[in-house]
C-alpha cells in the first residue's frame, strides 16, 4: 500500500514576486497555522493529495529578477506544474509574471508541462469590491488554467485544485 502512495510524483513550482501568498498558500496546504515571514530559501514542502506526492517548491524572491535568478539557479530538475502568482488587488504583480515569464525564457527555462496563473487574496477582492482580472495575461504566458482563491481563508481542501 505505501508504494501505491507514491506511485506518482508531481513537483509543482510557486512563482511570483514577493507579497501574493506563495508562501501562505504552502503552509495552508501542509497544515500549518504559523505566518509566513518573508521567503529568503526555496521552501520544499512534500504533500500527499490524491494517491500522489507533490513536492511543492516555494521559490524567493521579492523582485522579478530574484525570482527568476532564484530559480534559474536551483532549476536541475523537471516541474509538472508552475503556478505563477499574483494579487488580485495589485496590477503590478500580474504585469510582473508576464516579466518572470520572458526572464526564464530568456535564460532557456521551460521546465513545466503545465502552467496556471493565479490570483490570490479574493478575500480582500470582495471586501473591496475590486479585482485585477488575469484572462490576457494568462493566454499571453500560456497558462492552460486560472484560480481565483484566498490562500488565507479558503478551505485547504479547495485550495488543492491549484496544485493538483
Amino acid at each position: 500500500m505505501a508504494g501505491e502512495r507514491l506511485a506518482m510524483r508531481h513537483i509543482v513550482v510557486l512563482l511570483g514576486v514577493g507579497g501574493v501568498g506563495k508562501t501562505t498558500l504552502a503552509y495552508r496546504l501542509m497544515g500549518l497555522s504559523i505566518r509566513p515571514t518573508v521567503t529568503l530559501r526555496p521552501g520544499v514542502y512534500r504533500l500527499y493529495l490524491s494517491n500522489k506526492e507533490v513536492n511543492l517548491i516555494d521559490v524567493p524572491g521579492q523582485y522579478v529578477v530574484e525570482v527568476v535568478q532564484n530559480f534559474a539557479r536551483m532549476w536541475t530538475f523537471y516541474v509538472d506544474k508552475a503556478v505563477y502568482m499574483y494579487d488580485v488587488l495589485h496590477y503590478d504583480t500580474l504585469k510582473a509574471l508576464v516579466e518572470i515569464h520572458s526572464g526564464l525564457l530568456d535564460r532557456g527555462i521551460k521546465p513545466f508541462k503545465r502552467l496556471a496563473v493565479v490570483g490570490n487574496k479574493m478575500d480582500l477582492a470582495r471586501q473591496y469590491g475590486f479585482q485585477v482580472e488575469a484572462d490576457e495575461i494568462a493566454a499571453a504566458v500560456g497558462a492552460q488554467e486560472i484560480y481565483y482563491i484566498s490562500a488565507l481563508k479558503d478551505d485547504p481542501k479547495d485550495l488543492v485544485r491549484v496544485i493538483l
